[in-house]
């Protein structure tokens, strides 16, 4: 995986999981060469990637020889260099469709509708998921996974103490000042080793306070993000973080810390992603006795029940010089194969959760990890029948999700206003959307307009 605000697992040094065969070559058995580089793994997601992916790969045909390499935290910026001098790897790996954005809109990656069409990718994905790499009518990407942001807790905690899973923002606040008054953190979070947890929780906060029909305004640009709903939900994330909702040592506690103070009973709950079910030493892993999941309950208003957001955790593209576009894209329809689907998120859970309508859910049922197994079932039909929020790494455009994460601090530490944060923000969204970095996304009907407008209503 690319190094991402979704990333929590602990990496290991780089590597490489193949020869250092150059870019066009032919192996020795005179198979064409198809080059992928990752980001950073865990040692489970180095084996995975190992034995899940290019050894089965190579050993499912002989036409091609797959070749990935783990380039760890600095791919992004080697991925940015080398697909602007044009010798990148032939398979282009994102960190979501808002990173895509750029290098779609450079020409530096292949519209896959050929592909699309022979494989019939675009009939077997879920459509909201797919669309968002759509761009001037064309498909330059297919989504990887999908994600959503989750309430973790420690069910042994709730048990012990009698505490109810919140529904609502008056309860969970209940829940919280209760564990304050046993000396019990009320959320485990840290950002010690990526700032990225920021969004996360503002995700959570934008969503779940003003309610996704106003996120869904917002991003369309019907809707500024100085209005009301938007300052409440910045409000509400202040009052949190100075009620010490967070902890004291969030700046300095990494993901992992905080997450194993929820499973160590020192902290209530976690706002955190699916992808959170990757690392075995959370503690939920089978027989999934210490922590449970639900979705995120309405914190405000403007919704009732509860929430999932839609993201998508990485795409993959071909690059716009890559010599073997034929065999990336062989290399991506094995990735839709039911064995991969299954051994992969067997071995590497909540990293490679495909939204393919022909790959349910259910077909995890038998890789001995109930919580998860459950998790993305439920995710996969709110996804299908467009129940779903709007996560910041999938649909917030690059400068404005980057002031998004870095502004939020200035409000919490009371450097700055909620209502300034805002108003620089809808600065730097309005000018990205002028200049078409605003990501597509889905109207209310799941659908993305055909005419390159990047916006949910259709022209």
């Amino acid at each position: 995986m690319t190094m991402t605000r979704r990333q929590l697992v602990a990496s290991i040094p780089v590597a490489a999981l193949a020869a250092g065969l150059p870019r066009g070559a032919t192996a020795q058995d005179g198979r064409k060469i198809v080059t992928f580089w990752f980001g950073q793994a865990n040692s489970d997601g180095q084996a995975a990637l190992r034995n899940d992916l290019v050894e089965a790969f190579n050993a499912s045909q002989d036409k091609y020889l797959l070749q990935l390499e783990v380039k760890g935290a600095a791919v992004n910026n080697l991925l940015k260099i080398a697909l602007v001098a044009g010798n990148g790897p032939d398979i282009v790996q994102t960190a979501g469709p808002a990173y895509l954005t750029a290098i779609a809109n450079a020409g530096q990656v292949l519209p896959l509708d050929d592909f699309a069409e022979k494989y019939k990718w675009k009939e077997r994905f879920l459509a909201p998921l797919l669309n968002t790499s759509v761009y001037g009518g064309k498909l330059y990407a297919l989504p990887r996974d999908y994600e959503s942001m989750h309430l973790f807790y420690n069910k042994e905690l709730f048990k012990q103490n009698g505490w109810k899973l919140p529904t609502n923002r008056k309860e969970m606040e209940e829940v919280a000042d209760a564990a304050l008054a046993k000396g019990i953190i009320p959320f485990g979070a840290g950002n010690a080793d990526w700032k990225g947890v920021n969004e996360w929780l503002m995700t959570v906060f934008f969503n779940n306070v003003a309610g996704p029909d106003n996120v869904r305004k917002a991003l369309a640009g019907e809707l500024p993000w100085t209005a009301p709903p938007f300052v409440e939900a910045v409000e509400l994330s202040k009052a949190w973080y100075n009620k010490g909702y967070f902890g004291k040592n969030y700046f300095s506690l990494t993901i992992e810390q905080s997450f194993l103070q929820v499973v160590n009973s020192k902290a209530a709950m976690a706002f955190s992603g699916t992808w959170s079910f990757g690392t075995k030493s959370y503690g939920m892993s089978k027989p999934d006795t210490v922590m449970d999941v639900a979705p995120t309950p309405t914190l405000g208003s403007a919704f009732s029940g509860s929430l999932v957001h839609l993201a998508c955790g990485a795409t993959l593209s071909i690059a716009k010089t890559s010599q073997n576009a034929e065999g990336a894209a062989a290399v991506f329809e094995f990735m839709l194969t039911r064995k991969f689907y299954e051994t992969m998120n067997r071995d590497w859970p909540g990293k490679w959760a495909l939204p393919v309508k022909d790959l349910p859910p259910e077909m995890l049922s038998g890789i001995g990890y109930p919580l998860f197994e459950k998790t993305i079932a439920n995710l996969h039909e709110a996804f299908s029948k467009g129940q779903y929020g709007f996560t910041t790494w999938t649909f917030w455009p690059g400068a404005t999700n980057s002031y998004l994460i870095e502004g939020i601090e200035q409000v919490w530490l009371n450097k700055i206003t909620p209502d300034a944060y805002l108003t620089r923000m809808q600065t730097l969204f309005s000018q990205e959307a002028r200049e078409g970095k605003v990501p597509p996304a889905p109207a209310a009907d799941g659908l993305i307009p055909q005419c390159g407008c990047s916006r949910f209503r259709r022209c």
